[in-house]
């Protein structure tokens, strides 16, 4: 284990209050299309129009809510230990080793995935269903994966991947998942493994490698309307990104930006102006965040650093259409603040978490990368801290 920890760093949250306000009891209306200058044209937003269910319309703005007693799920599933397979009895530490899942900002399904290393050779994909009405569906095995997998499957070829930590390196793009790199399992180190996985088959499929070097560790965002990905490395060459070309399964060339990114970052992408946010912990130089000006067309992007404090590494980040700001939760760090972030003066707002936080991480604990879906018609988010604890919604105002 102490191998791992030459290349990962830890920092420190920030704590801040702000008062609840009112809870909105039907869902808000969906923004319209954003352009997308650099993309395909109209960009989507993450509102499906809907009514908020009664156990999220209920609560108060930056409340937490834990989905157990008379809000646990209706399928009868109270933890994600609760649903793993037998064969994964006492290898199931999928959550703490610096995994998450796959970012998803649309619809209402959060995916769980993670392992590597030689925390869990566990590569089974899980889902937790927020929809509902008086309480969420629950937790699934989507595919429960394949025992004793310590080897890559070829390019083109499908099968049961290597479990690894997937940091920031997994995206929801709608009818599949895409997982990139990541420390792998049992030794690891950083592979060169690129995967989808297709919802309707539950089938993995082995993409191209990116580049040279063709491992990958670090921060990835989707935009679906322009059928691209983009990568950022962190771990293993440091100043590097590309883009993932969905339609034809190929990579732009890999490029470099003027400064080393964060460690153990997370990234999210503002389809309004064609930007993102990278935060994290310090990128050795002094800098845990940058903005990004970004060319789908082109495949280049504008690097900026950007002062927003210590919010922690590892933390989950997401941009918010209908409020037009960016929130951050989940560091190693911080389990108790929801962070607001103004994408034109980046400045910060701590909101304190209520109710059911703070949000009991596991041990050791590195954070939330995408574990996470956004619902924003519901006005919520929600997560999962732990194998063995409820997930739970956060209400946004």
């Amino acid at each position: 284990m102490s191998t791992r920890r030459d290349f990962l760093m830890t920092s420190a949250g920030l704590i801040g209050a702000a008062a609840p306000m009112l809870a909105r009891s039907q869902a808000l209306p969906c923004p319209p299309p954003q352009m997308s200058a650099g993309g395909t044209g109209s960009t989507a937003t993450a509102c499906t129009p809907s009514t908020m269910p009664a156990y999220i319309s209920s609560m108060a703005p930056f409340q937490v809510r834990a989905l157990a007693g008379s809000y646990a799920p209706s399928n009868g599933t109270s933890t994600l230990r609760s649903i793993m397979p037998s064969m994964w009895a006492g290898n199931d530490q999928i959550m703490s080793p610096w995994s998450g899942g796959a970012k998803s900002t649309v619809g209402t399904k959060m995916y769980v995935h993670g392992g590597g290393h030689s925390d869990s050779s566990n590569n089974g994909l899980y889902s937790f269903d927020f929809a509902g009405t008086s309480g969420p569906t629950g937790w699934a095995v989507e595919n429960q994966g394949q025992t004793g997998v310590t080897s890559d499957i070829a390019v083109g070829s499908s099968g049961a991947p290597i479990s690894v930590h997937t940091y920031d390196g997994m995206v929801d793009m709608g009818s599949a998942l895409y997982r990139f790199g990541g420390s792998s399992y049992p030794s690891g180190g950083f592979t060169v493994q690129m995967l989808r996985y297709d919802k309707a088959a539950s089938r993995w499929t082995r993409l191209p490698n990116w580049g040279s070097p063709p491992q990958f560790a670090g921060m990835a965002m989707g935009n679906q309307a322009a059928g691209k990905i983009l990568l950022m490395d962190r771990f293993v060459s440091y100043f590097t990104y590309g883009f993932y070309r969905v339609a034809s399964n190929n990579w732009s060339p890999m490029r470099s930006v003027a400064a080393q990114w964060v460690g153990d970052g997370a990234a999210a992408y503002n389809p309004a102006t064609n930007s993102g946010l990278v935060v994290g912990a310090d990128n050795q130089s002094g800098v845990r965040a940058f903005s990004i000006s970004i060319d789908w067309n082109a495949e280049t992007i504008t690097q900026t650093p950007r002062s927003l404090g210590n919010l922690g590494s590892g933390c989950a980040l997401l941009w918010d259409p209908t409020r037009g700001v960016y929130w951050c939760f989940g560091s190693n760090s911080n389990n108790g603040t929801l962070y607001e972030i103004n994408p034109t003066t980046f400045a910060v707002t701590p909101h304190s978490l209520t109710g059911d936080a703070p949000l009991t991480p596991e041990t050791p604990y590195w954070g939330t990368f995408g574990r996470w879906a956004f619902m924003d018609s519901w006005r919520a988010i929600g997560s999962v801290a732990s194998r063995t604890s409820p997930a739970f919604v956060i209400r946004l105002p």
